[in-house]
């Protein structure tokens, strides 16, 4: 009984997001009394997030919130219109909700991951903020006293440093090659997917040659050229293409094709155009696999309704699609080898110097971990 009272108590005392969006909007961050936390401290690691390029937001709470730390990130990033980073540190709890537009899921799990081990608020933040902007200098609540001090710490600090190193890199080269081959395969079969309707849209290209030729109609002949320069664009796109990202293009420019000779086939036999087709609509999901939020294709649009010619090859090219969001489903997006990676397209992620959200998307990230 005495448990559920004081549980009680302690959700009507705990600090609310609403409490503390004034602060944050102000300031950047918020300290609710009763934290063992400076303000400087604090004033300075929303600096220095800010610095390294992402909008970063610190909450630091005297009570646990309802739902812990995470929710109570959430809830903050949905008060300031999903901009930014919120980090929430809870006298049990640290978690943090973001736009993804910065710093990865990944990231950010990580820096709480180190952080959780902090022996005060003011701990925590400070290792946080440290390993995200991957600062190595130090500035926690210590004595200042080296681990070279007493002449013997020295040596097994770089022997510890030395093997953590190895097995990061060892670990990172396994991680590496595996997720290349789980991509390999699928990427292979989309292109011989898109290959197949490439080699349909060049027939029905080389059947209507001869009828547009001689016809006087530009209109005709300008959508039976834009027809060719997509095909074009599409083939050399699908030799090249190393993501998955990048087949989200070829499928448009698929589709764009067939839509070009669709009308000029329309218009030559004097029925009207079909419909422009329209792209996939985006929407932020989180993936099957432990990465960050993505903001991916989630609906197929359908193909525009057009009777076409019984000799027509090539059709809706929406088959591709659906390989693709299978795909997306079965947790073929890989940092670097799925949805988009290096190339770009489809997601943001990644650290260090500042940069654009990836192909204009971000996604609602969230995580975070019990202090220890």
């Amino acid at each position: 009984m005495k448990r559920v009272i004081a549980v009680l108590a302690l959700l009507l005392i705990a600090a609310t997001p609403e409490e503390a969006l004034p602060g944050l909007e102000a300031n950047g961050y918020y300290i609710e009394d009763g934290s063992d936390v400076s303000e400087q401290m604090v004033s300075d690691a929303v600096f220095d997030g800010r610095a390294d390029g992402g909008r970063l937001y610190i909450v630091v709470l005297a009570e646990e919130p309802p739902g812990g730390a995470p929710t109570f990130s959430d809830s903050t990033l949905d008060l300031l219109d999903g901009d930014g980073y919120v980090v929430t540190v809870a006298p049990t709890t640290v978690g943090f909700a973001g736009d993804g537009t910065f710093w990865s899921s990944d990231e950010m799990n990580g820096a709480v991951d180190a952080s959780v081990d902090g022996g005060s608020d003011e701990e925590v933040v400070q290792i946080f903020i440290d390993t995200l902007t991957g600062d190595t200098s130090g500035g926690g609540t210590g004595d200042g006293q080296s681990e070279t001090s007493d002449g013997g710490g020295f040596p097994l600090f770089w022997v510890v440093l030395v093997v953590g190193g190895a097995m990061l890199l060892w670990w990172w080269l396994v991680n590496n090659r595996n997720a290349s081959t789980r991509t390999a395969r699928p990427m292979a079969e989309v292109k011989e997917l898109a290959k197949a309707k490439l080699a349909e849209v060049a027939n029905d290209i080389l059947e209507m040659e001869d009828e547009v030729s001689v016809t006087d109609n530009p209109e005709v002949k300008g959508h039976y050229q834009r027809a060719s320069a997509m095909y074009a664009q599409a083939m050399e796109e699908t030799e090249t293409a190393t993501s998955i990202a990048e087949m989200f293009e070829v499928s448009g420019d698929l589709d764009l094709a067939i839509w070009e000779l669709d009308c000029a086939e329309a218009l030559l036999d004097g029925k009207p155009k079909p419909p422009k087709p329209e792209p996939p609509k985006a929407e932020p999901v989180l993936s099957p696999t432990p990465v960050e939020a993505q903001r991916v294709p989630t609906s197929i649009p359908p193909i525009p309704d057009f009777d076409r010619r019984p000799q027509r090859q090539s059709g809706g090219s929406n088959d591709v699609l659906t390989m693709l969001l299978t795909m997306m489903a079965m947790g073929g997006m890989r940092q670097g080898g799925g949805f988009g990676g290096p190339s770009g397209g489809w997601t943001g992620t990644g650290g260090g110097a500042p940069r654009p959200p990836m192909g204009g998307f971000g996604g609602r990230i969230r995580g975070g971990g019990r202090r220890r």
